[in-house]
């Protein structure tokens, strides 16, 4: 039968380094077992792993008394001589009361709350978490605070109590933003995500945690951009709001200046005919007096009366017959700027003209309305420039979206059209 002289030197070398594994696995074994069992189960691994010792001991005697050419001792000489079946019979019978004796510790570990389930439990946590006592010494501490604790300050997590000082307002590392002090720091770091930390005192020691608000702090940064595109859209609100009044007010004036034009234009037309016409009785005083009371901004706009009757007595005080063909619309917008453009009209015709008729042409149909002023005056000589008169006439009916054409030849024509809403 081979004995343990017969096999090679490098095998020699493989049984004694298996010897020497199960001696320090039994080793292990035993210092685990012996904290959660009792009786003589836990010397057990004891045991197998001092009988696995000796023979190591004397075949590690044997190899060190051939490399020093020394006599081998007696019990190594002994053993050697043995069939081999006895040193690796004794390695495989340890090794299987080894591997049972493992199995079990895995099955009581998987099923049993121990330190290690617990450390186990709390490094899956996604969150950050850490138990310390007073000056920081650290109690329990998972994988994700260590990593946060590298992350921002550059090592490991060993000093709680130091780590929360560089946490609420010390210097970090290059790279990491941070985004608030106080109790509740906040950091941005390399890889985009955002932490927030918090400490909470308990009964003996203290809980640190870190949580991940990368996704609330996106939303806090979206509403402050809106806040501040809500800001930039107040102030254009306000301009134009500014911009609003000043065309309000710009139109309150063009309407002013309209309306002063037409009653100075009526009353320069009762004169006229006063000066020229000898069969006119009475002067137009009431007409002077009511101009003198608006341009004092005494006197008070008619809108109540009919803009049909307010021309008519116009068209009387100058001499001038009206010759209206079509109806007037009910608009009041419509009606109030056929006011404006009969008055000037009527003006121009008496004045630049001389004309005794005034002749309207009102159309309308599903998608506009048009108003055509002609008279019986003198042919206008040259093309005709707009003025004051005209000029603002042209103003107030391009504010109400309606387009203005004035004729010269063959005679004076005075045109207005604009669309229906």
């Amino acid at each position: 039968m081979m004995t343990y002289y017969d096999i090679s030197m490098p095998l020699r070398c493989l049984v004694i380094l298996g010897l020497f594994f199960l001696v320090c696995l039994g080793g292990y074994l035993t210092v685990t077992m012996w904290r959660r069992t009792k009786g003589t189960k836990r010397l057990l691994p004891l045991a197998a792993s001092l009988l696995c010792a000796v023979p190591m001991v004397i075949y590690v005697a044997e190899a060190r008394a051939l490399l020093r050419s020394v006599p081998i001792p007696a019990a190594s000489l002994w053993l050697c001589q043995k069939p081999l079946l006895w040193p690796v019979g004794l390695i495989a019978v340890v090794a299987a009361c080894f591997a049972c004796l493992i199995l079990e510790e895995r099955r009581y570990r998987s099923n049993t709350i121990t330190r290690f389930s617990i450390k186990e439990g709390v490094d899956k946590i996604s969150s950050g978490l850490c138990f310390y006592v007073e000056g920081g010494r650290l109690i329990l501490c998972n994988s994700r605070m260590n990593a946060l604790c590298h992350a921002i300050v550059g090592r490991d997590l060993q000093n709680a109590e130091l780590f929360w000082q560089i946490l609420s307002g010390g210097e970090v590392r290059p790279g990491v933003e941070r985004l608030s002090f106080g109790s509740y720091p906040n950091f941005r770091l390399p890889d985009g995500t955002v932490w927030t930390f918090a400490r909470e005192a308990l009964e003996g020691f203290y809980q640190l945690t870190a949580a991940n608000t990368t996704q609330q702090q996106a939303l806090t940064d979206e509403l402050r951009d809106k806040n501040l595109d809500l800001a930039a859209l107040n102030l254009r609100l306000r301009k134009y709001g500014e911009n609003v009044d000043e065309l309000a007010r710009a139109k309150e004036r063009l309407e002013t200046k309209v309306r002063i034009h037409g009653e100075l234009g009526q009353a320069l037309l009762a004169a006229r005919r006063y000066l020229v016409d000898e069969s006119a009785q009475e002067p137009p005083l009431d007409i002077w007096r009511r101009n003198i009371a608006m341009l004092r901004k005494e006197m008070e706009a008619k809108k109540a009366e009919d803009p049909l009757t307010i021309l008519r007595k116009a068209a009387a005080s100058a001499g001038v017959q009206l010759a209206i063909h079509g109806q007037l619309p009910e608009e009041s917008e419509y009606r109030q700027f056929f006011l404006v453009a009969a008055s000037e009209a009527l003006t121009n015709a008496v004045f630049h003209a001389g004309a005794r008729m005034l002749r309207i042409e009102l159309t309308e149909d599903a998608s506009q309305w048009t108003m055509r002023f002609t008279n019986d005056g003198t042919k206008p000589e040259k093309p005709i420039t707009e003025g004051g008169g005209l000029g603002s006439m042209r103003r107030k009916a391009e504010s109400i979206g309606a387009s203005m054409i004035v004729d010269s030849t063959p005679e004076f024509a005075l045109t207005i059209t604009g669309r229906k809403e």
